[in-house]
């Protein structure tokens, strides 16, 4: 079954880093300790994407021990919660069909490619995602604590990666691919001209790509787009539907493309509750207008 396969393709990975990670005279118990510490949001990101494809019914042993449990181990940590929030809403994973992409947040990022969905499996590195230069300053062995990853167009695809928030401030990264994620190569981003807490991104093409922000100076929607592969940002200006125009806070998540066809969805939170709105492009994220 399609879940069995990638639990053992996901554990492959990991006994490829285990190996990688540990010195060949540590002990077993010592060699799992240090790569618990390593890995355990590795795991609890594997844990949500299988929450996502299905059940497991049975799991690959991984070093002497199952792997469904070690993973059944870090659901433990009490950031499952956020990180399964966060799968939700899409980030970390990307799933079209038989094609996944998985981001695993070690240092550099790694990322897990399938085109068949969970057969055969590939490993991607970030290069140069160990690093990163915040507030003028060069900071090694970088941890991310959000991601976005996706795919348009056959090779081109996009990531996304997030630091953690502070005082609504919240670092990024973002890298374009056009080798089908092979290699990637860093554009600049929105933030010298706009800084708050990302809610999701997406690409049309390698020159038209959008960030989503949680609203905070205004009621939002807070997007920035850039229609010169990353060399500048500006603000998207929506008018809002006539029905949400006052009493309504704004959240836009990832717009999703298949070629020219793009979907913005924006959610609209005010009055009785939350409903989803949605914006759609049939130019290529030129343009857009609501259903």
């Amino acid at each position: 079954m399609k879940e069995m396969r990638i639990l053992q393709a996901l554990g492959q990975a990991e006994e490829a880093y285990v190996a990688e990670a540990a010195p060949a005279d540590m002990g077993i118990g010592a060699e799992r300790d240090q790569v618990w510490h390593r890995k355990k949001r590795t795991l609890l990101l594997i844990a949500a994407v299988i929450a996502l494809l299905g059940t497991i019914t049975a799991a690959a042993d991984f070093l002497g021990f199952s792997l469904l449990d070690w993973i059944a181990s870090a659901m433990e940590d009490p950031d499952r919660n956020v990180l399964q929030e966060q799968v939700a809403e899409g980030e970390w994973i990307y799933l079209n069909g038989d094609n996944v992409a998985v981001i695993v947040p070690e240092s550099p990022v790694k990322i897990l490619l399938s085109a068949d969905g969970g057969d055969t499996w590939r490993e991607t590195t970030v290069e140069g995602s160990q690093y990163m230069y915040f507030h003028g300053q060069r900071q090694e062995d970088m941890t991310y604590y959000g991601g976005y990853i996706g795919f348009n167009g056959g090779d081109f695809g996009y990531l996304v990666l997030t630091t953690g928030v502070s005082m609504n401030h919240q670092g990024l990264r973002i890298f374009l691919t056009e080798d089908g994620g092979d290699t990637y190569r860093e554009i600049g981003t929105p933030y010298e001209a706009h800084v708050s807490v990302l809610t999701g991104a997406g690409f049309a093409s390698p020159e038209i790509g959008f960030i989503s922000y949680r609203y905070f100076e205004d009621a939002g929607p807070d997007i920035w787009w850039t229609e010169d592969g990353g060399e500048t940002w500006s603000r998207l200006p929506v008018e809002l539907p006539a029905a949400y125009q006052e009493g309504y806070v704004f959240t836009p998540g990832s717009p999703v493309f298949e070629e020219e066809e793009g979907v913005y969805p924006i959610t609209a939170a005010g009055g009785s509750g939350e409903t989803t709105l949605y914006l759609y492009s049939h130019d290529g994220g030129r343009t857009w207008e609501w259903s």
